[in-house]
């Protein structure tokens, strides 16, 4: 099973409570030769990223549960071997969101921005790296 899955397209996770930013985002990316996964919440995220694999995390970090910077405190703290790709997305600005939650450590994109500037960025930062193991022991 872990070989087919190998040879899919990367898979994205899109974090996004807003329905109509998130099917933008995943049909853009489809369009763009990813397969995506969407969590609507920052503890759906969590579960998601838990049970699955993915190549790239694209997160808002406004979401309803309040959960965005735990998603970015997971993904930022997880260090076996290399770690998993992320794009920070929020309506707030670079520098408001570093002060809310952090330093991101990844690209930002502030909110509203073109979903195709997020694919571009997406095959850049993945380039020939594979599948990646989130979280498991």
């Amino acid at each position: 099973m872990r070989e087919k899955r190998m040879m899919q397209h990367p898979r994205v996770l899109v974090v996004e409570d807003d329905a109509a930013v998130n099917r933008v985002l995943r049909l853009s990316l489809k369009c763009g030769g990813f397969d995506t996964e969407r969590a609507e919440s920052g503890g759906e995220a969590l579960q998601a990223m838990e049970s699955d694999f993915f190549d790239a995390v694209v997160l808002d970090l406004g979401l309803p549960d309040n959960m965005g910077g735990a998603v970015l405190e997971e993904l930022q703290s997880v260090n076996r071997g290399s770690l998993p790709v992320w794009v920070v997305m929020s309506a707030l600005d670079e520098d408001e969101a570093t002060q809310r939650y952090g330093p991101l450590r990844g690209p930002f994109l502030p909110k509203p921005f073109d979903p195709w500037q997020l694919n571009s960025m997406l095959r850049g930062m993945l380039g020939g790296r594979r599948r990646l193991r989130r979280l498991a022991s």
